[in-house]
């Protein structure tokens, strides 16, 4: 099956028991591991004859020990057709500023590299490097005294640390994830 968020332990690994599987393969990112690593743990607690196989999936391309999960190049490709009708839609008004706000709320892989692919980004803010508002606001107004126009990339994550005036806590998604102000 599938799912996004939480899962009950107990009762996958009853029906692990009852249906005699001896081979679970997970597909996903890091969210799915932990539960995969979980049901591993669960299964030498039972004593079951359990091999739980990992195969990383997921299109932040954040899973550690691997160079490129599938399904990152794709996110890659959308981003850049994205941020290319920014790109014209920034252009075809005075000063204007087109932003695109993409997937990565610990890690700017999709925001970098596409900006790279895309050639034509004046920022990219990742939640990799912090940020201050005044110098960022400085330089849009440079590169809209320059060009006319300028084109901002953002990860979901990036600029936290100027959410200062966010006094609540959002809690958390139904994977666990803690939810964060929307930067875009």
């Amino acid at each position: 099956g599938t799912s996004r968020g939480g899962f009950d332990l107990a009762r996958i690994m009853d029906a692990i028991e009852a249906k005699g599987v001896n081979q679970l393969y997970v597909v996903g990112g890091d969210g799915t591991h932990r539960g995969a690593n979980l049901i591993s743990q669960e299964a030498v607690r039972r004593g079951l004859a359990l091999t739980v196989a990992g195969v990383p999936k997921t299109i932040d391309n954040d899973v550690a020990f691997i160079d490129r999960s599938f399904g990152f190049d794709s996110a890659v490709e959308e981003a850049v057709k994205t941020i290319g009708c920014a790109l014209t839609e920034a252009q075809n008004v005075e000063d204007g500023i087109g932003i695109v706000k993409l997937m990565g709320r610990e890690c700017g892989f999709v925001a970098l590299h596409s900006t790279v692919a895309a050639g034509e980004v004046d920022i990219c803010l990742i939640p990799e490097v912090p940020f201050d508002l005044e110098p960022l606001m400085q330089h849009v107004a440079k590169v809209l005294d320059a060009q006319g126009h300028c084109l901002i990339v953002v990860a979901e994550g990036a600029g936290q640390e100027n959410m200062w005036y966010w006094d609540s806590d959002l809690g958390t998604d139904a994977s666990g994830n803690k939810r964060l102000p929307d930067v875009g």
